[in-house]
C-alpha cells in the first residue's frame, strides 16, 4: 500500500471506509474525490474515486485490528467510516448466526480497538461515523420516536447486531481520546440498485435461494403483501433514499464537532407510507389477515418452503411501524438539510420500483 505526503497541506484528510464495496460506499466514494480513501472490504470495489488504496480484508479475523493499525498509521487515516454489515445474509452467503455475529459485532470491535490503539499515545484518528439503524428500536414503536428512545429489538438478527454495536461504539467513546463519535440510526434504504430480502419483497419477487422461488420467479408470478388487520398493523414506514444517506454522511465528513459523541436519527423526509400505499405503489395485492400470529406463522412457512424473500424473524418488522423524529438531525443540518435529504419515504419507493 502507499503512503500518503503528509506534508501537503492542500490534500484532505484520508478516510478509511469499511464496506467500500457495497451499494452505500459506492454511492458515497463520489462525494470524497477531495479525500484519499482507505477502503476496507472482501472484494475489491468498482468506485468513480480519483484516489483509492483498498485492502481485502475481513474484520472479523483475529490479526483484523493490527492490520488496520497499519493501514491507519501507514496512510495516516484522520476519519472512518464503518459501513461493513450483514443486512441478507442469502445474498452474502453468511447464513449462520454465528459467522453474522463475528462479522457485525465482532469486527465492529476490532476496528474500535484499531482506532484506540492508534490514538493512544496521540490522537490521529479524529472522526469515527458509524451507521446504525432504526431496526434497532424495535419494530412496533409508540410514534416517532427521539434518539433516547429506549432499543428493543426481537428475534431479528440484524436488529440485534445493530443495537450491540451501536452500544459498543457509544461506550468506546471515552477510550478514543477525543476522537467524535456520530452514529446514525438509518431507516431502510431504498434507491435505484439497492437490492436486498426487503425490495424483493416490496417488488412482490420470491427468493432465489431455492428450486421453488426461482421457479416461482421464472413464471413471473408476484406474491401479495401480507399483513395483520386492524388500525395497530396499519403500518408506517419513512424509507429513505440511499443517495440522500451518501449526502449526508458525507456532510458529517466535514462538519462534526471535535470529541463529540452525537446520535442522529435520519430518514426521508415528508410523510411516511402505509401498507395500504405499499400495496397501491408496488401494485401488490395487500391480503391482511385476522390475527398477528397468524400472519407469523405464515411468514414462517413460506420462508420454510423456499418461497419468501423475508426470512421469518424479519417478519415484526414488516408488521410493525417505526418511524423516528429527526429534529435533532434537522437542527443540526440547519439549511443544508433539503440541499442533503431531498426524497420523501413514497419518492424513495418509486425510484427503487423503476426497472
Amino acid at each position: 500500500m502507499r503512503g500518503v505526503n503528509r506534508t501537503d497541506t492542500t490534500a484532505k484528510p484520508p478516510i478509511l471506509v469499511t464496506g467500500l464495496s457495497g451499494n452505500l460506499g459506492r454511492r458515497l466514494a463520489p462525494l470524497l474525490k477531495d479525500h484519499l480513501l482507505v477502503g476496507v472490504d472482501l472484494f475489491a470495489p468498482v468506485l468513480d474515486h480519483p484516489r483509492v488504496e483498498f485492502c481485502q480484508l475481513d474484520l472479523s479475523q483475529p490479526d483484523a485490528p493490527a492490520q488496520l493499525e497499519s493501514l491507519m498509521r501507514e496512510a495516516g487515516v484522520r476519519q472512518v467510516v464503518h459501513l461493513a454489515f450483514v443486512l441478507d445474509p442469502t445474498r452474502t452467503g453468511a447464513l449462520e448466526r454465528q459467522r453474522q455475529w463475528e462479522i457485525n459485532v465482532r469486527g465492529t470491535q476490532h476496528l474500535l480497538d484499531a482506532v484506540e490503539r492508534v490514538n493512544r499515545k496521540e490522537r490521529q484518528v479524529d472522526f469515527f461515523l458509524y451507521l446504525s439503524s432504526v431496526t434497532s428500536y424495535g419494530p412496533e414503536l409508540p410514534g416517532p420516536v427521539r434518539e433516547d428512545h429506549p432499543q428493543q429489538p426481537h428475534t431479528y438478527t440484524y436488529a440485534l447486531h445493530k443495537k450491540e454495536t451501536d452500544e459498543l461504539c457509544r461506550a468506546r467513546h471515552p477510550r478514543l481520546n477525543g476522537c467524535a463519535v456520530y452514529i446514525i440510526r438509518g431507516h431502510i434504504f431504498l434507491g435505484p440498485g439497492v437490492e436486498n430480502f426487503i425490495v424483493r419483497a416490496l417488488q412482490g419477487r420470491p427468493t432465489d435461494r431455492t428450486w421453488l422461488g426461482r421457479w416461482v420467479q421464472r413464471r413471473k408470478w408476484r406474491l401479495p403483501l401480507l399483513l395483520p388487520g386492524g388500525e395497530k398493523y396499519r403500518g408506517l414506514y419513512q424509507f429513505m433514499h440511499i443517495d440522500d444517506a451518501a449526502r449526508l454522511m458525507a456532510w458529517l465528513c466535514r462538519n462534526y464537532e471535535p470529541g463529540k459523541l452525537e446520535i442522529l436519527n435520519a430518514q426521508g423526509r415528508g410523510e411516511p407510507v402505509t401498507g395500504d400505499d405499499l400495496s397501491r405503489l408496488c401494485g401488490l395485492p395487500l391480503l391482511r389477515l385476522p390475527s398477528y400470529g397468524l400472519v407469523g406463522l405464515l411468514y414462517k412457512f413460506f420462508w420454510a418452503i423456499g418461497l419468501s424473500p423475508v426470512p421469518a424473524e424479519a417478519f415484526p418488522y414488516f408488521a410493525g411501524s417505526y418511524v423516528m423524529n429527526t429534529e435533532r438531525l434537522e437542527s443540526l443540518l440547519g439549511a443544508a438539510y433539503e440541499q442533503l435529504i431531498r426524497y420523501t419515504a413514497e419518492e424513495a419507493l418509486r425510484e427503487t420500483l423503476q426497472r
